[in-house]
């Protein structure tokens, strides 16, 4: 396998079963605001330490609700194949909102911001209503 699996491979890797988990990451993008979208960036009062993004309580529930819901995948490289197009124009399709999360969630582990850029372009927010629209309709 090339770390590419086709969108119904990458679709079965979420996880209804998971209710409550499904349930609090759609009130989580319900609640999300402006500010949570605005990542600061910090160097926790150590003038000699690189700065860093301090994400709000609502972008760490909702990333660590990715992992919950089988959103963030081994079976996508991300490093081999990218980031899937986006525009905010078009709504994502859920096995390219599941490509988008494993890419910037796995891809802050290696280099802080990616994750404030994707809030920042409306990306993550794409991603989570996507996914949640899936849930709901399915």
């Amino acid at each position: 396998m090339d770390g590419n699996p086709d969108d119904t491979q990458l679709i079965n890797e979420l996880d209804r079963s998971k209710t409550d988990a499904w349930t609090e990451l759609g009130s989580v993008v319900k609640e999300m605001t402006a500010e949570d979208r605005n990542v600061v960036w910090t160097n926790g009062g150590n003038e000699r330490s690189l700065k860093y993004p301090a994400y709000s309580k609502r972008i760490e529930k909702a990333t660590s609700l990715l992992y919950s819901v089988g959103a963030i995948t081994p079976l996508y490289n991300w490093r081999s194949n990218g980031l899937p197009d986006y525009s905010p124009d078009i709504e994502l399709s859920v096995a390219d909102a599941i490509r988008a999360a494993t890419y910037i969630v796995r891809s802050e582990r290696f280099g802080d911001g990616s994750i404030a850029k994707a809030a920042e372009i409306g990306l993550f927010d794409s991603i989570l209503q996507s996914l949640i629209k899936w849930y709901y309709e399915k």
